[in-house]
């Protein structure tokens, strides 16, 4: 995909918000895009949990606000070296705290956990957050909606017996890791070479404090799938036509985003 990328577009998002913080004319507006394909929700599950790690390249950088500026090799590169830092930190924790639990490790960390109903803020939609210094806020609103599509067995089977708060959690966790472990930690550290023009300059990415997150969480609760799954089964619970179009766009059948559509926050992290 050519060009940097925003976050989301405006037709997933606005649905999700309205649901979310309740908008009380949101029975009777729109959904999400027109002509969606509206895919049933564990086939949907069934075919993003069957994406290798490295499948999730252009959907993660998207998110990056640098992305025209990184190649195919470069985004590989640091996929992988995210990769391997989630991992390497995940296997440090266990060893440490004793245990995979994310709850154990938040403890070990001196990181609170609170679950709220939603966000206290309007202006991102988000599932769970990390709020330094030491804060994980976990919303209940998407995981009550989330355990009513799991009743179904065959959703259930496809996201297999770890449930969306504990994945959500872990990748929280990874953040105050982060914090902690600053310099040390890879995808805090590590800076990448990006041209501006006649001018070079080493720079952070953003995007790999969230694909590490991504990967901390995966190594550490033993997933066979990516937790950006998560981004897909969490929209579709607020609304099946914008989680449709986001599993459309993580599938590559559709493009990630319009040229006149507004910049939002993703939902994870």
């Amino acid at each position: 995909m050519e060009g940097p990328k925003k976050r989301w577009s405006d037709a997933i998002i606005r649905p999700v918000k309205r649901t979310l913080f309740g908008d009380e004319t949101y029975a009777g507006a729109a959904k999400g895009p027109e002509c969606v394909d509206v895919v049933p929700l564990a086939q949907a599950l069934r075919d993003v949990c069957s994406l290798r790690w490295e499948d999730w390249t252009d959907y993660a950088f998207a998110r990056e606000p640098l992305n025209g500026r990184l190649n195919d090799e470069l985004r590989a590169e640091l996929m992988e070296g995210a990769r391997a830092c989630g991992d390497t930190w995940a296997r440090f924790c266990e060893e440490r705290f004793g245990s995979a639990d994310p709850h154990d490790i938040a403890r070990g960390l001196g990181v609170s956990i609170f679950l709220d109903e939603k966000p206290h803020s309007q202006d991102r939609v988000v599932f769970a957050e990390f709020v330094e210094p030491d804060r994980i806020y976990v919303y209940a609103d998407a995981l009550d909606k989330a355990q009513t599509l799991l009743d179904d067995p065959e959703v259930r089977e496809a996201l297999g017996p770890v449930s969306p708060q504990s994945i959500l959690l872990a990748h929280e966790v990874f953040h105050a890791v982060e914090l902690v472990g600053k310099e040390r930690v890879w995808s805090r550290s590590h800076k990448v070479d990006v041209g501006f023009g006649l001018l070079h300059s080493r720079v952070h990415l953003a995007v790999l404090d969230e694909l590490a997150a991504m990967g901390f969480a995966q190594a550490l609760l033993g997933l066979t799938y990516s937790p950006y799954v998560m981004d897909v089964f969490l929209t579709y619970c607020y609304s099946p036509v914008a989680g449709s179009s986001l599993y459309h766009e993580v599938m590559g059948e559709q493009p990630l985003f319009g040229a006149d559509e507004g910049k939002m926050e993703g939902p994870t992290g």
